[in-house]
């Protein structure tokens, strides 16, 4: 009989043991379920605040695009750097102080000093003329060929 009284003993103390350590493993659990909700409440926040700057972002994103599509409406407004040179070699071509001009009276006394002028000596005039003008420029400022 007291064989059987220990072995109760035991068994209680075993139980008694046992029944701690599930009691030990719910408080962790709980523990654990507690830190797992609070952990994912912030994890909701932080993606809720994510999501939102992302849309700001898209936002922004769009009207840099629409201001970008009016900026290169305007800049079409405007000359280009290719333009400007060709008006500046226009200007420099037809700039009275650097090119030599004849005046009608200048041309009359020409040809009446010599007596009259032929096409072929008009048309070789011309040819110098703007020879002189390509040297001067570096090309032939009209961007064609010489007729």
């Amino acid at each position: 009989m007291n064989r059987i009284v220990n072995r109760v003993n035991d068994f209680n103390r075993r139980v008694r043991d046992l029944e701690e350590q599930v009691r030990n493993i719910n408080a962790r659990v709980n523990t654990l379920d507690d830190t797992v909700l609070e952990k994912t409440k912030d994890l909701s926040g932080d993606i809720q605040e994510l999501e939102d700057e992302i849309e700001e972002i898209r936002d922004r994103m769009a009207n840099m695009e629409v201001d970008i599509k009016d900026l290169n409406r305007e800049r079409r407004k405007y000359v280009s750097k290719q333009e400007i040179e060709e008006i500046e070699n226009y200007m420099e071509l037809m700039n009275p102080i650097k090119s030599s001009f004849m005046t009608k009276k200048e041309v009359k006394k020409l040809m009446s000093e010599r007596e009259g002028v032929t096409k072929d000596e008009v048309e070789r005039m011309i040819d110098r003329k703007i020879k002189s003008m390509e040297e001067q420029t570096g090309s032939n400022a009209f961007g064609e060929d010489k007729i």
